[in-house]
């Protein structure tokens, strides 16, 4: 197999608009290619779908597990179809000077913040009372979020995704993605490790910061606007020009079905998408978060191993991406991230070809790495790029902002070790 040269960056898919597959240092060769695939998927959407409908008439499970299960479907089979892949955006912006994808997360973040506006001011008619909304997603602000929101990001360049998009990836074939995974799972027991002195010392006493309860929803909404707006007329200068040589057809049948199931979408469908699941996530079950169940997962190895302190402070005062307990039956957070997986190999195999990565050698030990960065980054951070940023920047939390900052700055100072990687 040949390999990519240095300043060589490969393509997952001809038809992804010229945006790079980031993920893998090296050349994806097709493996399976056969209509199978696309039965198979079909026959995995039928049984998910059915799945739903057993959990809504489970005992011990419910509607609301329903309703999650079925936006883990919808969140994993989009991201994929869309490659909503947060790392991917700043890379394709770093390294290509290719903003479209970057613009399509300004998307997502403008929709979510509406919508998540017009749904809590039915829920709380004056944010100037000291109310918090029931279920968002609002941190604490403190220096632990930027320190988590930088190790975050530089995990993000080392594995080569974010966790949520490494869940998704499974189902393409990534084999740096598990491992990438159970790196974030060591990261998670890390950050059980040292969390007492950091919530005593930090986070115990650290301001939460909620924008509307400041001067009201219309001037949080309008200050957040016009910040995304400023940003997005910024990244604009980066968009590519059109390609001459693309000629518009009449839309047939086949046609859609090809570019819905087949193609990649374009970013900016994905964008605002996710941006609507987020609210709908919200409105009917809890704010999207994947690394719960990571962290409850991670308690009870730490706790068997006897490597955790005896008692956690504080570990349930704080939403979102964590969950209390030793429960071995699945939480609502574990249906969600199953699902996301599930959808992800919907979608993957839905194309009727699936390409498994073929990193080199050297990218392996660096994303065992990147990947305990995720998980420790997360922890201190109280959660990831889908809880902190995505459910907190939706909810209005000041939290959100410095995750997103200082993770974009931790994925450009990682960034030469990914190329390192890939040479």
């Amino acid at each position: 197999m040949s390999e990519a040269s240095p300043t060589e960056v490969p393509y997952d898919d001809p038809s992804d608009g010229g945006r790079p597959n980031v993920e893998t240092p090296g050349i994806r060769e097709p493996e399976l290619n056969t209509p199978f695939l696309r039965v198979f998927a079909l026959g995995l959407a039928v049984l998910a779908v059915h799945m739903t409908f057993h959990l809504h008439g489970h005992d011990d499970y419910g509607r609301t597990a329903s309703w999650v299960f079925l936006l883990g479907l919808a969140f994993g089979w989009v991201m994929q179809r869309a490659r909503f892949c947060f790392f991917c955006m700043l890379r394709d912006l770093f390294e290509g000077k290719d903003s479209r994808a970057a613009l399509a997360m300004i998307l997502a973040l403008i929709v979510g913040v509406t919508a998540h506006t017009v749904l809590f001011t039915a829920w709380i008619r004056n944010p100037l009372a000291g109310h918090l909304p029931p279920r968002a997603f609002i941190g604490p602000v403190s220096w632990a979020v930027a320190l988590g929101g930088f190790a975050f990001g530089a995990g993000m360049s080392m594995s080569g995704s974010c966790i949520s998009a490494h869940l998704y990836r499974l189902g393409e074939g990534s084999l740096l993605a598990p491992i990438s995974i159970l790196g974030a799972f060591l990261g998670a027991m890390l950050g059980l490790k040292f969390w007492n002195p950091l919530y005593l010392r930090v986070l115990q006493d650290a301001p939460i910061v909620w924008l509307p309860s400041w001067k009201g929803y219309t001037v949080a909404w309008a200050i957040v606007a016009a910040a995304l707006g400023l940003i997005a007329w910024g990244l604009l200068r980066w968009v590519p020009a059109p390609d001459p040589g693309q000629t518009r057809q009449r839309p047939t049948a086949m046609g859609i079905l090809h570019a819905v199931f087949t193609r990649r979408w374009p970013a900016w469908v994905g964008g605002l998408i996710v941006g609507l699941l987020s609210t709908a996530a919200l409105f009917r079950g809890q704010p999207l978060g994947v690394t719960a169940e990571l962290n409850r997962l991670a308690r009870v190895a730490g706790d068997a191993l006897k490597f955790l302190p005896e008692r956690l402070e504080g570990v349930d005062t704080f939403r979102g991406c964590r969950i209390m307990g030793d429960d071995p039956a699945l939480s609502m957070n574990a249906l969600f991230v199953i699902a996301i997986v599930v959808g992800g190999l919907i979608g993957a195999a839905g194309t009727g070809v699936i390409s498994p990565s073929q990193p080199k050698l050297k990218a392996y030990p660096l994303a065992l790495l990147g990947g305990i960065l995720l998980g420790w980054g997360a922890y201190i951070a109280l959660g990831c790029t889908i809880g902190t940023l995505l459910s907190g920047t939706h909810a209005g939390a000041a939290a959100g902002w410095i995750f997103a900052i200082t993770m974009i700055i931790g994925v450009r100072a990682a960034l030469p070790l990914r190329w390192w990687a890939e040479r």
